[in-house]
């Protein structure tokens, strides 16, 4: 007999459990297929502890060294991307607030009477959502991190200084967190800095270059703008891009150095200055007590800065949106590294000997890679080529091409000298130039008289900036040197002079600098002859300020300038002139 109790409840619980499970197949499908609303960030915890905060040589901005004690907290393991800023944007609407600075010229992001028309999701150096976003003020910053608060109910926020300056050295005490590194060929594997890869694509993109500028690692991070979070080696602690890629917006107010502040100077919701962390891409790596600053209520915003966030205390949980976020942007690493362009090395080792009269043989050592398929000469007849900074192409001209088999060449230069450079040439790109093999008979100096710096027989961390005779300038060099924040190399400009006899001269000199106080020092030979100033409002061309004794005869006259923290100078000329 057919039972109908057994048969409804029956009934009733097969359909409660097929509910169930098409709820449940549901909610699996809508947590694969549909899209979250936010992407809450991979953390790493920080723990919690002390450190030397500051430095106590390089900028007066990062002084006093002092101690700090910091606790625990979670530092986002990358910068925000473009993929995470989307998604705010998206759901609020999001219309920035200022324009997006962008250009790029010849001058580097020299200004530019062009409107932007750049932003966010879209400036010249943005090919992939995930790269940092950037051209965004410190006010979306906070407001993107309030709403991701709101959507997780976990407090995000900005790291302040002493949180960023602690996480970054991750308990190191070397330059670098992955150590001193004194010849910058290390830097590549740890970040995105002004390197080969940069020099390259910039030069050839606008004619910009860092030599005779700020200056390029000695390696290749294989990214020549902003590049894609992750693709580099961690810190100690686990934090990616730390140094490097963009530079990172705090939650501190900026003043010059560490002094004591009132409680609404330090109120970030009014100070003028905000600070920025860390380096870009546009820069070999800062130390890592070096600052920056941005103005808090900026009308623009850089290409060149981003964000990471932090949250107080340690959490333990993962969210879906995390886990998917980190399984893209692994595929996006993957892909970017098997396809982003390898340039070749360039030529080493390279030689200029005197054959005959004005026949040279110049060589270098051959490149063996596979890829090679020849090298490009490059010539200038002119005596002081060599020592210029910017695009070697500005300075040189394409003399000869060779096959890949070649190692050497014959040249010829005229009596007055001249210099080479080669370049490794693939199917697809070509090499930064060589180091010049230049052959000039150095040019004694005589003294009394003027000292030009183009003159110079050898010059060490500096190079020399051309201008050419344009209307009724005369044609014109300068050494240029622009300094950042930290601690920088000695700068000399070594000369051969002949004194006319043991006396005392009167010094004067045409410079620029930002700096006041002591300049430079001089020395005949090995000895020190004086430490020379430098004041705005003093005019050293023809104050006569500083006398020094010469011995008679042909010697080395050396200037050696070092700096401590940011400058941008200049020099001219020195001229001797014999004490009545």
């Amino acid at each position: 007999m057919f039972n109908h109790k057994f048969y409804s409840i029956s009934s009733k619980k097969y359909l409660k459990a097929l509910l169930f499970s098409i709820s449940t197949i549901s909610a699996a499908w809508a947590d694969e297929h549909v899209p979250s609303q936010y992407i809450a960030p991979p953390m790493v915890n920080i723990p919690a502890g002390d450190f030397m905060m500051g430095t106590e040589s390089g900028s007066s901005t990062a002084k006093p060294i002092h101690r700090v004690t910091v606790a625990a907290f979670q530092m986002a393991k990358y910068h925000v991307t473009v993929a995470e800023f989307k998604k705010f944007a998206l759901d609020t609407g999001y219309i920035p607030d200022t324009s997006c600075n962008d250009y790029m010229n010849e001058r580097w992001f020299a200004p530019t009477d062009k409107i932007s028309t750049s932003s966010w999701d879209k400036h010249r150096f943005q090919t992939n959502d995930y790269q940092p976003v950037t051209c965004v003020s410190w006010q979306s910053v906070n407001a993107y991190a309030k709403w991701l608060s709101d959507k997780t109910g976990t407090h995000y926020r900005l790291p302040n200084e002493q949180e960023w300056e602690y996480a970054v050295k991750a308990n190191t005490t070397s330059r670098y967190f992955w150590g001193d590194d004194i010849d910058s060929t290390q830097a590549c594997l740890y970040g995105n800095f002004a390197d080969h890869s940069g020099e390259y694509f910039a030069s050839k993109q606008y004619g910009a270059s860092y030599v005779g500028f700020i200056g390029h690692v000695n390696c290749d991070d294989g990214e020549a703008y902003n590049s894609i979070v992750g693709l580099y080696r961690p810190n100690p602690f686990g934090l990616f891009d730390m140094v490097g890629n963009v530079l990172q917006y705090t939650a501190s107010c900026f003043y010059p150095g560490y002094q004591e502040h009132t409680k609404e100077e330090l109120d970030s919701s009014q100070c003028e200055n905000i600070a920025l962390r860390g380096s870009s891409w546009h820069n070999p790596p800062n130390p890592h007590a070096g600052r920056n600053r941005v103005k808090r209520e900026d009308s623009s915003s850089w290409a060149l800065s981003g964000f990471r966030l932090a949250t107080d205390g340690h959490h333990a949980k993962t969210e879906l949106s995390t886990a998917k976020f980190e399984t893209a942007l692994k595929q996006a690493q993957a892909t970017r590294l098997a396809t982003r362009p390898k340039l070749p090395a360039a030529p080493k080792y390279i030689q200029l000997v005197q054959v005959k009269d004005n026949i040279f043989k110049l060589s270098w050592q051959r490149n063996k890679d596979a890829d090679v398929t020849g090298y490009e000469i490059y010539q200038s007849n002119s005596p002081h080529t060599h020592k210029q900074g910017q695009f070697f192409k500005r300075h040189y001209e394409e003399v000869h091409t060779l096959d890949a088999t070649r190692s050497s060449i014959e040249v010829t230069l005229p009596s007055a000298g001249g210099s080479f450079r080669v370049v490794t040439v693939t199917d697809n790109f070509t090499s930064l130039p060589s180091l010049a093999a230049a052959f000039l008979e150095p040019k004694t100096l005589n003294i009394p008289g003027k000292i030009n710096v183009q003159d110079a027989i050898a010059l060490e961390n500096v190079h020399l900036r051309h201008i050419k005779a344009k209307d009724d300038k005369p044609e014109a060099y300068y050494l240029l040197k622009l300094n950042g924040r930290g601690q920088h190399p000695l700068v000399t400009a070594t000369f051969k002079v002949k004194v006319q006899k043991s006396a005392w001269y009167r010094l004067n000199y045409r410079a620029k600098s930002r700096q006041t106080g002591v300049f430079f020092s001089l020395w005949q030979n090995n000895t020190l002859l004086a430490k020379i100033s430098y004041d705005p409002k003093v005019d050293d061309k023809t104050s006569n300020r500083y006398k020094v004794f010469l011995e008679k005869g042909t010697h080395t006259l050396q200037v050696s300038v070092v700096r401590e923290g940011f400058d941008y100078w200049s020099m001219d000329w020195l001229e001797f002139s014999e004490e009545n």
